[in-house]
C-alpha cells in the first residue's frame, strides 16, 4: 500500500464556502429542533428508537429525511450514486463494494447504538454542550474512521466523479435552494444541508476523501461542515444551558442527558466500532436515509439494511445482558 499525501484537486475556496454554509444549515436545524420540541437531533438515536420503541415522532423525522432527499434530487439534482459509475462494468469490484457497504453499514448501526450517538448527536450537540462523553466519543470514532479508511483504501472504492464534481452547486445556488427548502419544509432542513454534495461533503466519495489520507487526494471539506455546524450549535447550547428558557417553545421539558454522565466501556467500544464502519463504507445514518429518497439504488438499500441489522444485533445484545443481570441478581445471596 503506497502512501501519498496530497490535497484533492476538487477542493476549492468555493467548495469551502459551500461546505461551511451546509454546516450552518445543519447546525441551525439541530438548534431549531431542540428549541422548539426540546429533543436532541440525533439520526442514529431516532433510527434506534424505531427499533426499540417505535413512536410517531421518530418515524416522522426519518420519513422527513427521505422526503427531503426526494425533493432535493428533483431540484438540486446531481446526487451521486453508490458506487460511482466507474465501477458499473466491473462485476467483481461491485461485489466488493456491496460487501463493504453491508459490513460497514452493520458496524455503523451496531456502533452508534452501543455508543449512543454519531456525528449529529455526539458531534454537533455533545461537543457544543461540552459533554465529557462526546468529547471522548468524537475523537475516538474520528481516529478509527481515518485509520480504517486509510488502511482499507476506502478512497479507491469511492473515488470522486469528476463530472459530478464539476456540476455540483456552488454556495450561491446552495443558499437559494436551501432557503426554499427550509422555508417550505422546516422538519427536513437537516436534509437540506445533507443533500447538496458540495455543500455538505457527505457523499461516500467526499467522506472517503476526508478519511483516507493515503490516496494523495485528501479533501478537508467535511471539517468545514462540522465547523459550520458548531458555529451555530456551540453558542446556542451555551446560551440555552446558562441563560435560556426553562422549557422549549412547544412546552414540556428539555430531554437532554446530563453533561457529566460517566464515560463507560460501551461508549468507547461503540465509538470504535462506529469509526471502523464509517471508515469502511463512508456513510453514516443521516446521509443514508437522505440517499434512500434521492438515489434509491440497491447499494443504498444494502447499506441501510446493514445499518438496521446492526441495531437489531445491539438490541438482542441489550436484551441478553438484561436477562443475564436479572438472573445474577436473582441468584445472589440475601
Amino acid at each position: 500500500m503506497d502512501f501519498t499525501f496530497g490535497v484533492s484537486e476538487h477542493f476549492s475556496v468555493d467548495g469551502v464556502a459551500a461546505a461551511v454554509f451546509g454546516g450552518l444549515v445543519v447546525g441551525s436545524t439541530v438548534a431549531f429542533k431542540t428549541g422548539v420540541v426540546g429533543e436532541i437531533l440525533g439520526v442514529s438515536g431516532s433510527t434506534r428508537g424505531m427499533i426499540v420503541k417505535p413512536a410517531f415522532g421518530k418515524a416522522a423525522f426519518i420519513i422527513g429525511l427521505i422526503v427531503a432527499g426526494i425533493v432535493a434530487s428533483r431540484t438540486l439534482g446531481n446526487m451521486e450514486p453508490l458506487p460511482p459509475p466507474v465501477h458499473d462494468g466491473d462485476a467483481e469490484m461491485r461485489a466488493r463494494i456491496f460487501a463493504r457497504l453491508a459490513i460497514g453499514g452493520f458496524l455503523v448501526g451496531f456502533g452508534t447504538a452501543l455508543g449512543n450517538g454519531c456525528t449529529s448527536g455526539h458531534g454537533l450537540t455533545g461537543l457544543a454542550r461540552l459533554s465529557l462523553r462526546s468529547w471522548v466519543a468524537v475523537p475516538t470514532f474520528m481516529f478509527f474512521a481515518m485509520l480504517t479508511a486509510t488502511l482499507s483504501c476506502t478512497a479507491d472504492a469511492f473515488p470522486p466523479d469528476p463530472a459530478s464534481e464539476g456540476e455540483a452547486p456552488g454556495w450561491k445556488e446552495s443558499l437559494a435552494w436551501a432557503a426554499c427548502i427550509v422555508a417550505g419544509l422546516a422538519i427536513c432542513a437537516l436534509a437540506a444541508g445533507l443533500v447538496a454534495k458540495r455543500m455538505t461533503a457527505e457523499s461516500a466519495a467526499k467522506v472517503a476523501g476526508f478519511l483516507d489520507w493515503r490516496s494523495g487526494a485528501w479533501d478537508p471539506s467535511l471539517a468545514f461542515v462540522m465547523g459550520g455546524g458548531l458555529a451555530v450549535t456551540f453558542p446556542f447550547w451555551q446560551y440555552l444551558e446558562r441563560r435560556g428558557p426553562s422549557s422549549p417553545l412547544l412546552g414540556g421539558a428539555f430531554g437532554t442527558p446530563p453533561r457529566t454522565k460517566a464515560v463507560d466501556r460501551d461508549l468507547v467500544l461503540g465509538a470504535v466500532i462506529f469509526g471502523v464502519g464509517w471508515g469502511v463504507c463512508g456513510i453514516c445514518p443521516g446521509p443514508a436515509w437522505v440517499l434512500l429518497g434521492a438515489v434509491p439504488t440497491a447499494e443504498v438499500v444494502v447499506v441501510l439494511a446493514g445499518l438496521l441489522l446492526g441495531m437489531v444485533a445491539w438490541r438482542l445484545l441489550a436484551k441478553w445482558r438484561g436477562a443475564k443481570a436479572c438472573l445474577a441478581a436473582a441468584e445472589a445471596p440475601e
